[in-house]
């Protein structure tokens, strides 16, 4: 391997998961390697957006079929059921891409990769290349009780479907393929501030957290309309639901009862919904309703930040000093929601099912002087932090021990 290395940066998911190993890539080209991201066709704007080439794994995905998918998903009340659901849809996106990312990476010296990327570890297997992960979340990481039992426990429930993607990558049956995926014997970065998840003593000589990998938007313009009404008044809560868009406003009625637990709080809200609030919502003076606009922009304008939970809108409000309510919708968001309601910067969590005008106007003014104020001092600290600096030099590091 040289010193300076051919690394690709694979990436899979939503855009919450894709945006860090886009940063990655981003600081080890900045650092001199030659990185490429491999990763659905959708991101391929986001991905030459930051300067970093794209090699697409192959046929996108349908995103209406998706939609309705992962709806008949979160409809089901079952959690086994629904996790089963939810593996099974992301077996079928992974299969899919499978030969797109062992061609992706085929002329690479190092592949460096979520911790989940069945495909990227089948990858490094077909190559012999080696491999680095990254992992935005805690829940397989090593260290307690629950940890114990969700290493015991995933591999049991996912064997079977991960061995599907490892044959469409050409690999043949293994077993506890989740914890083989997510653990190199080289190096496992975790790209979550310390100042949240402190690391335990399990992780040493196995994991480094390195902070939060961050890509911003400096450039970003608002339209005019979003800015006036941010510098119009009091700061505006931001109530946003990042990429989990098939949760259809006019289907659960969910922005009818946003609207109306904004004008009960007293507060000035900017809600992001590419697709409006549903037909017939009546939008008050109180209420902006916009589509895109980046975390690094809008959340430090923001009083607060209303969100399902997911890692990255986490760490981006976390950052911003910005007190949050997460209105969680599935997996580790819960997880993160008691967490940081534990740390004193966010209002106590609560499923989408229960939400009503009423809960959602407590938990905005729940936001409060003392919330604000810890999480002002939380998100001074992980200002201060370089995740993507950190994390470039630690594989820096490992290329050029490979040739020593």
């Amino acid at each position: 391997m040289a010193e300076r290395a051919r690394i690709a940066v694979t990436a899979m998911g939503s855009e919450g998961d894709v945006r860090p190993f886009v940063a990655l890539a981003v600081g080890l080209r900045r650092g001199g390697h030659e990185a490429w991201l491999v990763a659905a066709e959708r991101f391929r704007a986001r991905s030459e957006g930051a300067s970093v080439p794209f090699r697409p794994t192959g046929q996108d995905w349908d995103e209406a079929a998706y939609r309705a998918t992962m709806s008949a998903v979160f409809a089901e009340k079952n959690p086994l059921k629904q996790i089963k659901a939810f593996v099974e849809v992301g077996v079928s996106e992974l299969a899919a891409a499978a030969q797109g990312v062992v061609e992706g990476t085929r002329d690479a010296d190092l592949i460096v990769h979520h911790a989940g990327d069945v495909n990227a570890f089948a990858a490094s297997i077909v190559h012999g290349t080696p491999r680095i992960t990254g992992t935005l979340a805690p829940g397989l990481l090593p260290g307690g009780l629950a940890a114990w039992m969700a290493r015991l426990m995933t591999p049991r429930m996912t064997d079977t479907s991960f061995n599907r993607v490892l044959a469409a990558a050409g690999v043949g049956p293994r077993r506890r393929i989740v914890l083989e995926t997510a653990e190199s014997p080289l190096l496992n970065l975790v790209a979550i501030s310390p100042h949240v998840v402190p690391p335990k003593s399990a992780w040493r000589g196995r994991y480094e957290a390195t902070g939060y990998w961050f890509l911003d938007e400096p450039s970003f313009a608002p339209d005019p309309a979003l800015r006036a009404f941010v510098e119009g008044g009091e700061p505006p809560v931001v109530i946003t639901f990042g990429s989990m868009t098939e949760l259809d406003a006019r289907v659960v009625g969910l922005g009818a009862a946003i609207v109306e637990g904004v004008r009960r709080s007293g507060r000035r809200a900017v809600v992001q919904a590419k697709d409006g609030l549903g037909e017939g919502v009546a939008i008050p003076d109180c209420v902006h309703v916009t589509g895109y606009a980046p975390h690094d922009w809008l959340f430090p304008r923001s009083a607060g930040v209303v969100h399902h939970g997911g890692a990255g809108t986490s760490a981006a409000a976390l950052r911003a000093g910005a007190p949050q309510s997460m209105i969680w919708i599935f997996g580790d968001q819960p997880a993160w929601g008691k967490l940081l309601f534990k740390r004193g910067v966010a209002a106590a969590p609560m499923p989408l099912a229960q939400l009503t005008p009423d809960k959602l106007a407590e938990r905005l003014r729940a936001m409060d002087a003392g919330m604000k104020a810890r999480a002002s001092e939380l998100g001074a600290r992980i200002a201060a932090e370089d995740g993507v600096g950190r994390a470039c030099a630690r594989v820096s590091e490992t290329v050029l021990a490979a040739v020593t």
